[in-house]
């Protein structure tokens, strides 16, 4: 098989943690893979790799670069994946790019170039047998007075169903499918659900539950500060029950919490997304809830039966320790690198 090369060179080091795992793979059968991020890296070879793969690329066909938020942007030869939210979050200037890829599922209209970095270098544990019940995250609640409106009319029926907000004919209702503003409604909508529900489980878990955020201090009182040390949020996820109720921007369910909760050995419960079934496939149920009874249910389950918490982690340490499922994303991305062959630099 010939061999590909693939190189990460986007500037930032903060961006770093966003990929996880998927930077420490060096090797999946004939594909390569060198991490050129951060600012010294950037301005000593990636730079140079860059101009050079672009401006020679008949030269360099198996080579690709992988920049992350456009810092740079990849024109030939690689593709810019923006992990800042879905394509609304692209600037305008690069909105033409046929190489860009994004992580989140657009509920509003569907997403080109989708790409799911799955987890990678994942180590075998055993769940603990003081299951602690772990979110960490933040929220803001939204000054829109629509918003507030349509919680109070709604609210009931979304704590019963989290994905009708993912539904055209939920938004027809109040006449917003095709508000300028409809994704900052959404966004707000996002964030008191997690909100409410993170507020009624601690009535229902107070014990067991840990909550990681300072925003929630008000709120919340045995809530901890923020705390963004990566060895400190594995250490809280290694073994527990670890909640995620979706990005904020989307509807997938692999995206860089969800994936850092499964390589830090946490057993992920996580609202139900569009593509839930395919991913997880046939314990898809027992990782996803789609209302605040049914999310109740299933942690109750796993804490009060250690069979059923070390059988489902063990069945989703199985799905994604398959470094198969990446060699696919990294064939994915270089067929979309290859979309911009008209494009002048």
């Amino acid at each position: 098989m010939k061999k590909k090369f693939f190189f990460f060179i986007f500037k930032y080091k903060h961006r770093k943690n966003i990929f996880n795992n998927f930077l420490k793979i060096k090797t999946i059968n004939n594909y390569r893979l060198y991490d050129l991020s951060g600012p010294y890296k950037y301005y000593f070879f990636s730079k140079i790799i860059s101009y050079l793969v672009q401006k020679f690329n008949i030269f360099f066909k198996n080579i690709y670069l992988i920049s992350c938020d456009g810092k740079p942007i990849i024109i030939k030869n690689g593709v810019n994946i923006w992990f800042g939210g879905t394509s609304h979050k692209v600037p305008e200037q690069y909105k033409n790019l046929k190489n860009n890829c994004h992580v989140f599922e657009n509920f509003i209209k569907k997403e080109e170039n989708l790409i799911k970095l799955f987890p990678a270098n994942l180590k075998l544990i055993s769940p603990n047998k003081n299951l602690k019940i772990v979110f960490i995250g933040t929220f803001n609640f939204n000054k829109h007075k629509i918003v507030n409106l349509i919680w109070k009319n709604e609210k009931n029926k979304i704590l019963k169903n989290y994905n009708l907000i993912e539904k055209k004919s939920f938004w027809k209702k109040y006449k917003l499918e095709k508000h300028k503003k409809i994704i900052t409604y959404y966004l707000g909508l996002k964030d008191l659900i997690r909100f409410h529900s993170i507020k009624k489980l601690n009535n229902v878990f107070k014990k067991d539950l840990v909550i990681v955020g300072t925003a929630w201090k008000p709120y919340i009182k045995s809530s901890l500060n923020n705390n963004h040390d990566p060895e400190y949020i594995r250490s809280l996820y290694k073994g527990n029950i670890c909640l995620d109720f979706g990005s904020k921007w989307g509807d997938s369910c692999l995206y860089p919490r969800s994936v850092n909760i499964i390589e830090s050995g946490g057993i992920l419960l996580q609202v139900k997304q569009s593509d839930s079934k395919i991913i997880y496939h046939n314990i898809y149920n027992d990782m996803s809830f789609n209302s605040f009874n049914d999310l109740t249910k299933k942690i109750n389950r796993l804490i009060d039966y250690k069979k059923i918490s070390n059988n489902l982690y063990f069945n989703q340490f199985k799905i994604f320790n398959n470094k198969n499922l990446n060699y696919k994303t990294l064939q994915n991305i270089s067929k979309i690198s290859n979309k911009n062959k008209n494009f002048n630099i």
